[in-house]
């Protein structure tokens, strides 16, 4: 297709009887006309149209909701959200849409069309189709509600059929999400023993990893803060650290792929952390103290140099994985029987200040979350659990 505003030259304009410009072009072989009460506004409608054009729009009865969801990212979420937020949207489209409802019309689509893939996803009939917990259906939701309400706003459908579906209660779906399991203190302090157990023939610490997990556990971090974090970020002096960065795992590489093709995964490190909140300065107590100046201590002696608190023997930044396998090595030393992962880490440490009666507010500060409510609905069980605790301790009589 030439450019928009060869094309807008280009176009043959005539004044009709009523009063208005009419300007005919042809797209794609197809000869399209439109209508202005100037010649400004006339121009202005065909360049707004070829600008749709060219980022995939097609004519409305034409257009598959596939076609129009993949205009949409591109037009009104590419390079206007995070890359790797743009991924799992994608992912979500490709996955759960793509070979479902996406194959239909969008004129065509019912809220019932809706419903029942969401249904399907939350309890499938077909043995081939994995079941997804409740947050699955959140996600196909949160792109058809916004991607249909922009194609009503396009005057490609009327009304958004997706805004009368109903997500299912968690009693309601297959698999249930998972919680999330926290360490006892008995647990925290097993782990900590054997995380820092030291060769008897060198008298060396068995794992630099263990002192980066330990200050995950003592602090809250997110694996993605920690991996990013470098010596700069420490003020020892003011015993405090600054969580200013994350690092962003599997995006994907939307910008060089083909059609078809298989599209390039990297990792980058984001100058900001997980959210607006999540940008905090931490204060760092004595056992904080104590592992960082002994992880200094071990690179020294073992010629470790490297800007980063996560680092390989050869000074690169670690990756998430690397501290998963040194994470699954020290447990295997213990008696934990429970699957523990890096998120483990800092569910613990919440969970513990909920157990020691830290207000809701503050823990959610501490942990960085975008707002309390996320706070509250992570660690209502350790809430529950601690008021049973208060109501076995009240004997009125």
């Amino acid at each position: 297709m030439n450019s928009i505003s060869a094309i807008i030259n280009e176009m043959s304009i005539k004044n009709r009887s009523d009063g208005r410009f009419e300007g005919r072009i042809t797209v794609h072989g197809r000869r399209k006309s439109f209508y202005g009460a100037t010649k400004v506004e006339l121009k202005q409608k065909v360049k707004e149209y070829l600008q749709k054009v060219e980022h995939g729009y097609k004519e409305p009865e034409k257009i598959r909701l596939n076609d129009y969801i993949e205009y949409w990212l591109k037009a009104y979420k590419w390079n206007k959200i995070e890359p790797s937020s743009y991924t799992r949207l994608y992912k979500v489209y490709e996955y759960q849409i793509k070979d479902t409802i996406g194959k239909q019309m969008i004129g065509s689509i019912e809220t019932s069309d809706i419903q029942r893939l969401i249904d399907d996803y939350a309890n499938p009939y077909n043995k081939n189709v994995k079941p997804l917990a409740l947050s699955g259906p959140k996600k196909i939701v949160h792109l058809l509600r916004p991607c249909l309400n922009r194609a009503v706003a396009d005057g490609i459908i009327q009304k958004n059929p997706c805004e009368d579906v109903v997500l299912p209660v968690e009693s309601c779906i297959q698999t249930h999400t998972k919680l999330q399991v926290a360490l006892s203190d008995a647990e925290i302090e097993e782990f900590k023993v054997v995380a820092l157990e030291r060769y008897k023939t060198t008298n060396e610490y068995k794992s630099r990893d263990a002192f980066v997990l330990l200050l995950m556990l003592n602090r809250g971090l997110r694996v993605g803060e920690a991996v990013a974090l470098k010596w700069s970020d420490f003020d020892i002096g003011d015993r405090i650290v600054r969580i200013n960065k994350t690092l962003q795992r599997n995006i994907q590489d939307f910008s060089n792929a083909r059609d078809g093709a298989r599209r390039k995964t990297y990792s980058r490190v984001k100058n900001s952390a997980k959210t607006h909140s999540g940008v905090r300065i931490l204060k760092l107590n004595d056992s904080a103290i104590y592992y960082i100046s002994e992880l200094k201590a071990y690179d020294a002696r073992n010629g470790i140099k490297s800007p980063y608190l996560c680092s390989t023997h050869n000074g690169t930044m670690t990756t998430p994985r690397n501290l998963q396998r040194s994470l699954d090595r020290i447990v295997k030393r213990t008696s934990i029987a429970e699957k523990v992962s890096l998120h483990t880490l800092r569910h613990t440490f919440g969970s513990v200040l909920v157990r020691r009666g830290v207000g809701i507010e503050i823990v959610s500060e501490l942990m960085g979350h975008a707002n309390i409510t996320i706070t509250y609905q992570k660690y209502i069980h350790v809430v529950k659990e601690q008021k049973i605790k208060a109501m076995d301790m009240i004997n009125v009589c």
